[in-house]
Formats: structure tokens, C-alpha cells, sequence
């Protein structure tokens, strides 16, 4: 089982229509520690840890990014949007102060105006021809 700070949600449209907006949502179970707080009974200092950043990629290209410090509250919720034009891979990679990296994944059909799929073009560079 994972541990609490590494439970990661990812919520995204499992359909949408080509052009539209959607709304990515994600949520971190994360102490999201200051290291400012101290121990009532020791008096020490509990070490910062921190969600330093949130990077998402849709089919590889980076998206969004959000840097975040010690202000953010306990289990941070993000939400933003995001135009989508073509099928594919939404990713979203958490990482934190340690440099601890995890991240989750969904996948989002895209439909043209005449309800055909909408797939990511892409180019090959041409082959020889012996």
C-alpha cells in the first residue's frame, strides 16, 4: 500500500469535444510541512516537506506548471483549465522537497463536430527508397 504522502488523485473528462476547455483536477494527501512548527513535548523543530512542484503534460508537451512554498495547506487541491484539441495522455508529476517525484496519468477521447476521434498528427521524416 502507498504510503499517505504518496496518494495522488488525477480527475479529468473522460470524453470532450475538440477545441473545448476541460478542467484538470488533481489532489495530494501531503503534511505539506513548513518547518516552522515545533514538538510540544521535545521542543524540535519538524523538518520542511514540502510539494515544491506540480508539473502536467498532455501527449508529452508541458502544459502547466505551479511552484508552490511552505504557504500551501495540507492536502492541496488544484484545479485549471485546459484546451484540448486532440485525443491523448493527460500526466501530472508531483515533486517534492526531497526530489521525490510521482505522478499519476489519465486519458481523454477528443471528438471532432461530426463525432469522428480526433488522434495526435504526427510526423515522420521520410524513409529512402532503395
Amino acid at each position: 500500500m502507498a504510503s499517505r504522502a504518496d496518494e495522488r488523485r488525477l480527475k479529468v473528462p473522460e470524453q470532450a469535444k475538440q477545441g473545448e476547455v476541460i478542467v484538470v483536477k488533481t489532489l495530494a494527501r501531503h503534511p505539506m510541512e513548513p518547518g516552522v512548527r515545533r514538538d510540544p513535548d521535545s521542543g524540535v523543530i519538524y523538518p520542511r516537506f514540502i510539494i515544491q512542484s506540480v508539473v502536467c503534460r498532455f501527449n508529452g508537451a508541458e502544459v502547466f506548471q505551479a511552484r508552490w512554498y511552505s504557504g500551501v495547506s495540507e492536502n492541496p487541491f488544484l484545479s485549471f483549465p485546459l484546451r484540448v484539441d486532440e485525443s491523448g495522455v493527460i500526466e501530472v508529476e508531483w515533486i517534492d522537497d526531497y526530489l521525490k517525484s510521482t505522478t499519476r496519468t489519465a486519458f481523454i477521447l477528443v471528438f471532432d463536430a461530426e463525432g469522428r476521434e480526433v488522434w495526435p498528427v504526427t510526423a515522420e521524416a521520410p524513409s529512402a527508397v532503395a
